[in-house]
């Protein structure tokens, strides 16, 4: 892979790596892990390699180089002696990585979501692909569909990725969240054509707001920050697609 290539990774796509780039991991979490978690950690992450599950890509460190891609690894959440989800980050070579593919997308997990879901979730699916979009996935139920662990709870939500290709998809694919967000569990972002995502939960009540959308700005996390930015600027970049 060339260096810029890096511009490509976008957050929650996720990555498969190479011995050389596990062995940068192991290297990483040994020297930043603390001593108490450190059994427990390389133990996840052995398993994780030999299971040859993917990482995700997170937004990048501030000083990271001009060759590294910022991965995460999301372990299975602890119930014991009290609730977390153990989070690992880590950073590799763009060349260490073997294989490199967009989150999931929806209709593929389908099939491994609650019962009570599944039905709601193929309606939403299947409008959303009358009118040319295409919902993908990330969090939770994604890492429950790759490793086959208990990630996913009744307090999990289905986090979505929607990418709006105009103005028009953008519309049609609020109104669809709006519509099913009464039978589903959802929640997820936005992602614009230069990356920048917000919440669709938040544009959702941006729309609600008497404001203009130049007066108004939004949170958006991209892949090097977190900041605000305008409506209105979001708006018109879906005119440069």
């Amino acid at each position: 892979m060339e260096l810029d290539q890096v511009a490509h990774f976008q957050r929650h796509d996720l990555v498969w790596l190479s011995p050389q780039a596990w062995a940068s991991v192991f290297t990483q979490q040994m020297a930043l892990v603390p001593d108490e978690f450190t059994g427990l950690t390389l133990q996840a992450l052995h398993r994780w390699q030999q299971e040859e599950w993917p990482a995700v890509v997170r937004r990048r460190d501030v000083d990271a180089k001009q060759d590294e891609v910022c991965i995460g690894f999301a372990l299975v959440p602890e119930k014991e002696p009290k609730p977390r989800k153990p989070r690992i980050s880590a950073r590799v070579k763009v060349q260490d990585i073997l294989e490199h593919q967009p989150s999931l997308a929806l209709v593929t997990v389908i099939p491994f979501v609650a019962a009570r879901w599944q039905q709601d979730l193929r309606f939403f699916n299947n409008e959303a692909s009358a009118v040319g979009i295409r919902w993908r996935v990330y969090g939770s139920l994604v890492f429950e569909f790759l490793t086959g662990q208990s990630y996913v709870n009744e307090q999990s939500d289905i986090d979505v990725l929607f990418r709006p290709q105009n103005q028009e998809h953008l519309v049609q694919g609020l109104a669809l969240l709006r519509k099913y967000q009464t039978l589903l569990p959802l929640d997820g972002e936005i992602i614009f054509p230069a990356g920048q995502a917000v919440a669709w939960k938040e544009w959702s009540l941006s729309d609600l707001v008497p404001e203009p959308s130049h007066a108004q700005r939004l949170l958006v996390k991209d892949n090097q920050q977190v900041r605000l930015m305008s409506k209105l600027d979001l708006l018109q970049s879906l005119n440069l697609v």
